[in-house]
């Protein structure tokens, strides 16, 4: 039933085809339409396929220069088809080329990959500023001659709100002892890796001297952590060449109001040697030295006014009596 009803449409559609386009312009044969509307539609056809002559002439002579023939159905499907073949060729610009990027609202796929990869970049670049900063905070602690307390141990379990340390006395004793041996241990064994050598390449350590002294001179002021004097002073003449203790990197070299020129010396074994008071420096930040190199000149800070040395050493964070290392 259902496929005699489509085949009675499709006729009728096709009939109907058939009689709006059957006529030919200016044959007088007008059709028996029915409907008004239908009849009017059928006139219009008539008169759309109807030919005229577009003539292109001189104005003074009215000589022809070029005439063609068209219809008004064929200028219609001629603007169509140029209409059609122009959104084409928009779209094929807009989809295959960059053109899209300077549509406001059209998203790209590869800038929202990029933006979502420089996100990560910045991040990236922010926590590592964050630390360098901190790692500078200590350095300039260092240099100002602060003690530096080591909370690795105290971070590295972290507490549980509530919770109580159920550990005995004796047991915290034990640990501490232990952690303080361990600590002294590895001081010595990067101390002793920098034990200077001979002429022959051996190493040696007559008279108690593990590293290069900075300067010769007169030990003037001894070290004294408890009152804040976290270092050796050292007279000398003004301009004498101050000389790296050891092999190192030098990570900070700057004046300061209180200390005059300071240099900064970063050696292995976690070990750092700091030279004040200089009266100018040789050498900058990121610069590699050889114990014995020379660093800088001696001076005097504005509240000394006798030319020398302030040399400290740190050792795994703390400062220690450099003469217990260092033959002046």
């Amino acid at each position: 039933m259902a496929f005699k009803k489509i085949k009675q449409f499709t006729k009728g559609v096709t009939e109907w085809l058939r009689l709006l386009f059957s006529a030919k312009p200016g044959d007088g044969t007008p059709h028996k339409w029915k409907s008004p509307f239908m009849r009017k539609l059928h006139i219009l056809y008539v008169k759309m396929k109807r030919k005229q002559r577009l003539v292109v002439m001189d104005a003074e002579n009215y000589r022809e220069h070029w005439s063609f023939r068209l219809s008004a159905l064929n200028l219609f499907v001629g603007v169509g088809i140029v209409g059609i073949v122009l959104m084409i060729i928009t779209f094929l610009l807009i989809a295959f080329t960059p053109l899209h990027n300077i549509i406001p609202g059209y998203t790209n796929s590869e800038m929202v990959d990029q933006t979502y990869r420089n996100v990560l970049l910045l991040d990236s670049l922010n926590m590592k500023v964050q630390h360098q900063e901190e790692m500078m905070a200590v350095l300039s602690s260092i240099v100002a001659g602060a003690e530096i307390t080591d909370t690795a141990e105290n971070e590295s379990r972290p507490k549980v709100q509530g919770e109580e340390d159920k550990r005995s006395k004796a047991d915290s004793l034990l640990r501490e002892d232990m952690a303080k041996a361990k600590k002294a241990e590895s001081g010595q064994q990067a101390i002793g890796s920098w034990q200077q050598t001979t002429t022959n390449g051996q190493p040696t350590t007559s008279g108690g001297q593990l590293f290069f002294p900075p300067i010769k001179g007169k030990v003037i002021t001894a070290y004294n952590s408890k009152e804040g004097h976290n270092g050796v002073d050292i007279a000398g003449n003004m301009n004498d060449i101050i000389k790296s203790a050891a092999n190192g990197t030098v990570f900070y070299a700057g004046f300061t109001a209180d200390d005059g020129y300071v240099i900064a010396v970063q050696h292995p074994g976690n070990i750092i040697t700091v030279y004040k008071h200089s009266s100018a420096l040789l050498k900058h930040n990121g610069d590699m030295v050889r114990a014995g190199e020379p660093i800088a000149y001696m001076g005097h800070s504005a509240g000394s006014g006798t030319p020398h040395l302030h040399f400290e050493l740190w050792i795994n964070g703390k400062t220690v009596d450099p003469l217990t290392y260092v033959s002046f």
